[in-house]
């Protein structure tokens, strides 16, 4: 049985990591509300973006066959995984990378990786996956220079032949409680379905279609990066704050535990001492 001193010492090392992850899902808690905010503010810009572009594409005809948006044997695919550089979140990175590997199995061509975060690196370097980029995980505030980065080069692989397909593996965010793991299809872009082009009416466009598009499809490719970007962080940081809340309620039960067993112990060994006392006494008299 444990003694009194190591059941007091195992007490305060619980209570320190419970000060430790009790701090933590403060500052998720708090780092939430802006990635939220973040993500919920992409979403109405994104598809704005997204109807102008059906709007362009359906009246423009042959400028439908933007190199971005049309589709050519399938060669070889690239895959896009966005992850976190840091744990203690839950499952928010194992379930990203399971998605990924589900579409890797999937898949008969080749696929390349391009990871944006450290958790992805690290996987698929132990899977000896052909990663062909490696970007860090973006700051809070998601800089556009960061965004720019991701998308020139996703863009200038795809461009140049080097991808017939481009994939993005990221977490949307549904709730604080729920985010959901998905693979979607970057490049090249969906064009607008048949019923939406004969509902859109027709535009007349100053440059002409093509030279808006040849604008258009890049920062419309950013906005998909971003979008993508913003829900991760958000799915991460309410991944972390739940994980952090789960953690701290368990060493408050730990905390409780342990002090029924010291005050258990306590009683024995003041029981223990009790019984000697009065031994000795009776063993006194007796003489």
């Amino acid at each position: 049985m444990a003694s009194l001193r190591d059941i007091r010492r195992r007490i305060k090392g619980v209570k320190n990591i419970r000060q430790v992850t009790r701090a933590m899902n403060m500052i998720a808690a708090a780092r939430l509300r802006r990635a939220q905010s973040k993500a919920e503010s992409a979403r109405p810009y994104a598809e704005r973006i997204t109807g102008i572009l059906q709007d362009v594409v359906s009246s423009s005809g042959g400028a439908a066959r933007h190199p971005l948006m049309a589709s050519r044997e399938v060669k070889r695919i690239a895959l896009v995984i966005v992850t976190s550089d840091r744990g203690l979140c839950g499952a928010f990175n194992a379930g990203i990378i399971r998605e990924a590997q589900h579409f890797f199995q999937k898949q008969t061509v080749p696929v390349d990786v391009i990871t944006i975060g450290r958790k992805a690196r690290e996987h698929f370097q132990r899977l000896d996956a052909n990663i062909v980029q490696q970007f860090p995980q973006p700051s809070r505030d998601v800089r556009l220079e960061e965004i720019g980065a991701i998308a020139k080069q996703v863009i200038t692989d795809y461009g140049t032949g080097k991808h017939d397909q481009v994939f993005l593996a990221y977490a949307k965010f549904v709730s604080v409680l729920k985010s959901q793991p998905a693979v979607t299809q970057l490049l090249p872009l969906a064009q607008p379905a048949a019923s939406d082009k004969q509902q859109r009416a027709a535009y007349e466009f100053e440059p002409g279609a093509e030279e808006l598009l040849n604008t258009l499809l890049p920062q419309y490719v950013e906005v998909l990066v971003y979008r993508s970007l913003v829900e991760s962080l958000a799915s991460e940081q309410a991944a972390r704050m739940v994980a952090m809340k789960a953690a701290t309620d368990s060493a408050s039960d730990m905390i409780t535990g342990l002090t029924r067993q010291y005050n258990n112990a306590r009683q024995a060994s003041i029981t223990s001492q009790l019984l000697e006392v009065v031994s000795g006494a009776d063993a006194l008299e007796k003489k």
